[in-house]
């Protein structure tokens, strides 16, 4: 049976995701999350209901795009600790609604807008780096490099170079060359954590899968629990929840960063499924040979799928053609 605090565990980022919310900047996924975490009770509906309300009454994008980041904390233990001395109140035993109303938007707005300087890119200590239909590559505040893939985001702390830990989140796929020192540099992707302290590594998030390549060095990988320590060639993924490695070709895992791919003693039929991985536009392969003893060893760089599949005929012996979303392989 479910314990309690294991479905708090469940919600632990609830308080980022309803600041996600706030912002219009929610996922598909996180807007699924917030709404059963309403269900579960009628306390977490109220308590939905009272930031959205500060937040409309508080003219929040206003006032925190103006946020001075040496001073926004600082005045925000001001406003609460003004909050906490003796009110004089006049000599009447009821309060209206309107002016329970003034009292209690303020403290709930202080209460959102530490959640905002904690937890929201831009408007406190963190900020964000976001692809949409590009890849770019970025440095870090601590020399770390970071190549964003399309479709991705990383969100990290202003002061990376002098915290304690270099901590980092992640969401879609990106190549990191950790810049090697002795602070720990961690990336966060849903319930997995990729620990490292120097060294070159692809993360992709697929839905809920996860697969991190590393290409030099070592990092461990971890999730529910499970640790896993992993060097050059090898990889791991998460599906279902479950954490599992291999040596690979992890080279190949980066085809959108370096537009190579290499292949040692390969068959026809490994080379059609990373070609697959690779190019979006093969969506279907199908192999109608029986004879797949034929391996090669080769590489391509900077090639066009239908380059590749000229020279692959070549090197197989085979047709090759490609229509319509499929790639297909014949005698």
């Amino acid at each position: 049976m479910r314990t309690e605090r294991s479905v708090e565990e469940n919600y632990k980022n609830i308080d980022e995701i309803i600041v996600a919310f706030l912002c219009e900047d929610i996922t598909e996924k996180e807007m699924k999350e917030l709404n059963d975490w309403k269900l579960l009770s009628n306390d977490n509906q109220d308590k939905f209901d009272q930031m959205v309300v500060a937040w409309n009454k508080s003219e929040s994008i206003a006032v925190f795009n103006q946020i001075d980041v040496s001073k926004d904390w600082e005045n925000v233990c001001h406003k609460i600790e003004e909050l906490k001395k003796p009110v004089k109140h006049a000599n009447t035993f009821f309060i209206s609604a309107r002016k329970i109303a003034a009292i209690l938007v303020p403290i709930i707005f202080i209460s959102l807008s530490g959640l905002v300087y904690w937890n929201v890119p831009g408007f406190g200590r963190l900020t964000a780096s976001e692809m949409k239909s590009s890849v770019q590559t970025i440095e870090l505040p601590d020399g770390s490099k970071v190549t964003i893939n399309k479709d991705s985001k990383i969100i990290y702390p202003k002061n990376l170079a002098s915290a304690s830990e270099r901590n980092v989140k992640l969401q879609g796929e990106a190549f990191f060359e950790v810049f090697h020192n002795t602070t720990p540099f961690s990336v966060e992707v849903q319930s997995t954590t990729v620990s490292v302290l120097g060294t070159k590594f692809n993360i992709e998030e697929k839905q809920s899968d996860i697969l991190v390549s590393v290409i030099s060095g070592k990092v461990a990988v971890k999730n529910n629990n499970i640790k896993v320590d992993l060097t050059a060639g090898e990889r791991a993924w998460v599906n279902d929840g479950v954490l599992n490695e291999e040596k690979a070709e992890t080279l190949n895992d980066i085809y959108w960063y370096s537009k190579s791919l290499k292949f040692k003693q390969a068959s026809i039929a490994d080379i059609c499924k990373e070609l697959q991985n690779n190019f979006e536009e093969v969506k279907i392969v199908k192999i109608n040979t029986k004879d797949l003893s034929t391996k090669v060893t080769t590489s391509f760089n900077n090639q066009s799928l239908q380059e590749i599949i000229e020279e692959l005929e070549i090197h197989f012996s085979k047709k090759i053609t490609f229509e319509g979303y499929t790639l297909t392989v014949s005698d």
